[in-house]
């Protein structure tokens, strides 16, 4: 019955690092998880009262990552004598080849983002534009980052919905290019505003960005101003589970929001919160 802690634990919570959360369901396989889920790493379960399995009980285990507020759920099968465990199972079904999963494999609940209230003090005050009116939403773009460029319309769209009030929080995920593009950002929202900014920059072709880089006489001087700054938001966010773009965090009080990580549909997030 022997299976590595680390590869399960990816299984289970998609390599993120998770936070304590209530025991949940006391059961007789708690025994069986607690040796194969790596060392703290707290989980509920609940028993399915109909397994897709014969002769497996079908365990639904969540798992919740605290930095983000994301639960995970994920099925897992123990034989009734606890020798076998299967934690991934394969369905065929109308030509197609799909994983059994619970109904709701993945929810969003509020999470804790006073850290977030470290990099909005840290920005130079011209560069805490917005576009729009409702919910604060604050968006980490990346300029090289193409679902950056996917998701940045929409936000715009419910902005001038006054649906939401958008920020862009540069966070370059690409390297030195993406960095001194940033950069540039920054200054162009301090000193045209940030429909410019995002004209020129985070709404802007690739190779417009590059162009836009290139032909900035005082480049250097600017990048060497923001480098600080950027270093310090990829470092704080980091550390609080934002590790890409886009990422989204919708402000629902001063240190409470969600945290949306990828290309999501936020609107269930932002109805009745303006």
């Amino acid at each position: 019955m022997k299976l590595e802690k680390a590869a399960l634990g990816a299984i289970l919570a998609l390599g993120m690092c998770v936070p304590a959360i209530a025991s949940g369901n006391k059961t007789v396989y708690r025994d069986i998880l607690s040796k194969m889920v790596p060392p703290n790493t707290p989980y509920t379960i609940k028993v399915e009262k109909n397994s897709q399995l014969k002769n497996f009980t079908q365990l639904n285990v969540s798992i919740k990552n605290k930095n983000t507020g994301t639960i995970f759920h994920r099925y897992l099968w123990v034989s009734k004598n606890k020798q076998i465990i299967i934690p991934i199972v394969l369905k065929y079904e109308n030509g197609r080849v799909t994983r059994v999963e619970p109904k709701i494999s993945v929810e969003q609940s509020e999470a804790d983002i006073s850290w977030f209230n470290e990099i909005l003090d840290s920005l130079p005050k011209n560069t805490k534009q917005s576009v729009g009116k409702g919910i604060d939403v604050y968006m980490f773009s990346d300029p090289y980052c193409p679902f950056c460029k996917r998701e940045l319309p929409r936000l715009l769209k419910l902005a001038k919905e006054g649906k939401i009030k958008l920020h862009i929080i540069p966070f370059d995920v690409h390297g030195e290019r993406a960095a001194k593009a940033s950069a540039l950002f920054l200054n162009i929202e301090k000193n045209e505003g940030l429909n410019e900014a995002i004209d020129k920059i985070e709404g802007a072709d690739f190779s417009k960005v590059s162009e836009a880089v290139k032909n900035q006489k005082d480049m250097n001087k600017i990048y060497k101003e923001y480098k600080p700054l950027l270093d310090k938001i990829l470092r704080i966010a980091f550390e609080h589970g934002i590790n890409g773009t886009p990422a989204m965090i919708i402000k629902t009080g001063k240190n409470q929001g969600y945290v949306i990580l990828g290309l999501q549909d936020i609107s269930k997030y932002i109805k009745n919160k303006k």
